[in-house]
C-alpha cells in the first residue's frame, strides 16, 4: 500500500510540475502581446481572450464568417472602431472576422509557447 502511495505522490509532483506557471505557455493577455509589439492591433473579448490582426499564414487561408458573437465596444480594441462586428469562423477556428466600413479583418489568438 505504501509503495501505491509514493508512487502516487510522484505522479502528481511530476504532473503539476509540467503545468504551465502564471507567464508560461497558456492565453496571452492584452499587456503581454502589447509588450512584444506595442503597435499591434488587437482586440481583447469580455472573457479576456486576446486576438491579433496581421499574422500572415490567417490571411492566406479561406475561412468562412460564422456566427456574430458581439460589437467592439469602448476599450477592446487597439485600432477596430466602436461598433464594429465581431464573428467566429464555420469551422470554429482560433480566428474572428471582424467587419467595419466595408473592411474585413481576420485576427488569430494569442496563446505562449
Amino acid at each position: 500500500m505504501r509503495v501505491i502511495m509514493v508512487s502516487f505522490a510522484f505522479f502528481i509532483l511530476i504532473v503539476s510540475g509540467c503545468s504551465p506557471g502564471a507567464d508560461e505557455g497558456g492565453l496571452l493577455s492584452r499587456s503581454q502581446v502589447l509588450e512584444m509589439n506595442p503597435d499591434a492591433d488587437l482586440i481583447e473579448l469580455e472573457d479576456g481572450s486576446v486576438y491579433k490582426h496581421g499574422v500572415i499564414w490567417i490571411e492566406e487561408k479561406e475561412y468562412e464568417k460564422g456566427e456574430k458573437i458581439g460589437e467592439v465596444k469602448e476599450g477592446m480594441a487597439t485600432e477596430a472602431p466602436v461598433g464594429a462586428v465581431i464573428y467566429q469562423t464555420k469551422d470554429e477556428s482560433p480566428v474572428l472576422i471582424l467587419e467595419y466600413d466595408g473592411i474585413s479583418k481576420r485576427y488569430l489568438l494569442q496563446m505562449g509557447e
